[in-house]
């Protein structure tokens, strides 16, 4: 008699656990389709393998919707832990750099020795750029003293170099003062000027000129002999080299009249010159270049980020965040994130699809078997009721 009462509660509970299982089970069983007799038999294959495409496209539309939206990012980007990783990604970046400079470097410059410089370098925009640098020095220059323009530890070594070498100067100059050189050229100017007096005195002929520009050259000579042989000529000589030294370095530079403009002229034009015989080289053909690059350029990158490092950082840092968020519709446009999540789901085996599935809701679904079993309890029970 007991076993009356027993039966109908457990035979429900089987019942209803059982069939909760098989239908959670029908879900993803079978992965493929069955054939009788032609016909695909009903249920085959199961509930996500026939609409994992349907399933796909809800799970990236959520994805993308819902939860990695631009405004999501943003908002992320804005943390200050994403901020001190773009920081530390960027220290990183430099250490390497400053380390390999070298490496990177030459291995930069070997890609490109084969090409012509007009190539590698925008040698016609770095002319525009010369040209206006030239402008720019010539305009600045204007209106300032020498003595200006000089750093004064300069200054100091001109001044000293000037000291030690003005009585040599000096000497130089007595010597060509006795020179032939000298006393041709002082007879040539004056046989010149004396010549033009036969506008006024036509009677003049060659012999008297001759005759006066000699005497002339000879009392200039004489003078010049007793002067190198004063003893304080030397001294006034220095004294005088001296303060025209320094009227030098004080003098105003002038950059608008004809000789600096012509001077500006050539300067640009010797210039783009040599550009324009660059253009046509190879970088492996101009090795003070190559050199420069591959030798001095290195250790003069790397002195600069040990030297600057965060500042460089936190300039890099801020142009990188700057570009990132700036860009990050066009990021998330050429990602293609719901294409993407759709493609991998599709691209999955639907085995790993079934365990990513159960891993979410495995806890819920054991629940609804559970439940199942329970309510087939329940509905054996009311059977005793309604029977007995």
């Amino acid at each position: 008699m007991v076993i009356n009462y027993v039966v109908p509660p457990l035979v429900g509970a089987l019942i209803g656990y059982f069939t909760n299982y098989v239908a959670i089970k029908m879900l993803f069983k079978p992965t493929k389709p069955y054939y009788l007799l032609g016909k695909k038999l009903p249920f085959t294959p199961g509930l996500i393998p026939s609409k994992r495409e349907k399933l796909a496209e809800a799970i990236a539309k959520v994805v993308k919707e819902n939860l990695l939206t631009e405004e999501v990012l943003r908002n992320r980007l804005n943390s200050e832990e994403v901020k001190e990783t773009l920081a530390n990604f960027v220290d990183s970046f430099l250490r390497e750099l400053s380390t390999k400079s070298t490496s990177y470097i030459s291995h930069f410059v070997e890609k490109f020795e084969e090409k012509e410089l007009s190539e590698v370098f925008p040698l016609d925009l770095l002319e525009v750029k010369i040209t206006e640098a030239v402008d720019k020095l010539f305009s600045g220059l204007d209106g300032k003293r020498i003595e200006e323009l000089l750093p004064e530890n300069l200054k100091r070594k001109l001044e000293d170099l000037f000291n030690e070498k003005v009585e040599e100067l000096v000497d130089i100059l007595v010597e060509y003062l006795k020179s032939r050189e000298l006393e041709e050229l002082i007879y040539s100017a004056a046989y010149s000027n004396l010549e033009r007096l036969r506008l006024f005195i036509p009677f003049v002929n060659e012999g008297l000129l001759s005759y006066f520009a000699q005497k002339a050259t000879q009392l200039i000579r004489e003078g010049v002999e007793k002067l190198s042989q004063d003893p304080n000529f030397k001294t006034k000589v220095v004294k005088l080299l001296w303060f025209k030294f320094q009227d030098l370095l004080k003098s105003e530079l002038k950059t608008s009249g004809e000789i600096p403009q012509r001077l500006k002229s050539l300067l640009k034009d010797a210039l783009s010159s040599y550009l324009k015989g660059l253009s046509l080289k190879k970088l492996s053909q101009v090795p003070s270049l190559n050199s420069f690059l591959k030798k001095e350029l290195p250790p003069l990158l790397s002195y600069l980020i040990d030297s600057y490092r965060e500042e460089i950082r936190a300039l890099l840092t801020d142009k990188l965040y700057l570009v990132i968020e700036r860009e990050l519709p066009v990021i998330m446009e050429s990602l293609d994130l719901e294409s993407m999540v759709k493609e991998k789901i599709n691209s999955l085996p639907i085995e790993e699809v079934e365990a990513i599935v159960l891993k979410l809701i495995n806890e819920e679904l054991n629940h609804i078997t559970l439940l199942g079993g329970l309510l087939g309890f329940i509905i054996g029970l009311f059977q005793l009721i309604f029977l007995f």
